[in-house]
């Protein structure tokens, strides 16, 4: 019977087929499991910390930009100002024509500085001439400008002369000819574009503001279409290069925030890495110092050192307590 228990052939699929294949599926199953849950723990780890990374890097990223462009337009003046000129002048009682020479007032601003100060402008009077007879045989004229603070305080003043360009009578003629469908449709007239030059450096003084400009035509022949004052920032040194290098100046200004905002950022995580919360120093990976415990360590220490050190004093005490009570004893029974 034995013999035939030992030869069954269930029994021998059992122990030799059987349950090795069923171990060797279940070791094969949990190992796979393991690395599965050890790999979905070290995903979810590192999809935590690169949305952290991100989430500083792109913070870091936008408060660089956003320093750069206060930067840019605090230090950078408006390029131009533009302000239209309305010409008055005395009508003549008797005759036709002008009695006084064309000038105008021109209110830059009414409360802020239009102007930044320690900053160079030109001034130009830009002036829309047509070409009249009365003007090519004028020749000559001045214009003279001043530039006036609150109150009426005068800043500077200057003059300079302006006259029509010269055009020959063929030139004048083949012109009208080529541009003839053009001055017949009104597209295109017989005038020309004259800008003076007022001021080529003019700065603004910080104690009186400039608020007003006077402009006045010295001349009572002039004829003028229309008239505009253009004020120009002149940029020099760093304003130069970021009015006209744009795109380099701001990736020199973004690149130069990043590395120092980058900077702060670090010295300021590895001087507060102490102070963050449990959970936080939990995920990153980051030992939690128990504090307490080192507290209560110390303390317990200081107490066990206090009592090792107080038990001899305790014990000497006693014993002298002791010799005098011996003593006492002494003196009364010899008394006795």
């Amino acid at each position: 019977m034995a013999l035939l228990a030992y030869i069954n052939p269930f029994k021998v699929y059992r122990d030799l087929v059987r349950r090795p294949i069923e171990s060797f599926v279940t070791e094969q199953y949990i190992s796979y499991r393991k690395k599965t849950s050890d790999g979905i723990t070290s995903v979810k780890e590192l999809l935590y910390r690169a949305g952290v990374v991100s989430v500083f890097l792109s913070a870091i990223l936008w408060i660089s930009i956003f320093m750069y462009v206060v930067f840019y337009y605090t230090y950078m003046p408006n390029v131009t100002h533009v302000r239209p000129v309305h010409l008055q002048f005395k009508s003549c009682d008797e005759n036709m024509g002008v009695c006084s020479f064309p000038s105008a007032h021109v209110q830059l601003t009414r409360r802020n500085q239009v102007l930044m100060s320690s900053q160079p402008y030109k001034v130009r009077l830009v002036m829309d001439v047509p070409e009249t007879q009365i003007n090519k045989d004028l020749g000559m004229f001045m214009v003279c400008a001043q530039m006036r603070a609150s109150g009426g305080a005068l800043v500077s003043s200057s003059c300079r002369s302006a006259m029509l360009k010269h055009r020959s009578k063929l030139h004048h003629v083949l012109r009208t000819l080529a541009f003839a469908p053009l001055l017949i449709s009104g597209i295109n007239e017989e005038k020309q574009t004259l800008q003076v030059e007022l001021f080529s450096d003019f700065e603004d003084d910080q104690s009186h503001p400039v608020t007003d400009a006077y402009v006045e035509l010295q001349s009572r022949y002039i004829q003028v279409l229309s008239c505009e004052l253009h004020i120009e920032a002149h940029f020099t040194g760093l304003r130069y290069v970021m009015y006209y290098w744009p795109k380099i100046s701001a990736l020199i200004g973004i690149s130069s925030n990043l590395f120092f905002v980058s900077l702060m950022f670090i010295l300021s995580w590895y001087h507060l890495q102490d102070g963050l919360p449990d959970y936080i120093k939990v995920k990153l990976g980051i030992e939690i110092k128990n504090e307490k415990a080192d507290d209560d360590k110390k303390f317990i220490g200081k107490v066990k050192l206090e009592r090792e050190d107080s038990f001899p004093f305790i014990e000497e005490e006693s014993l002298l307590e002791e010799f005098h009570k011996l003593e006492k004893k002494k003196t009364e029974t010899g008394n006795l």
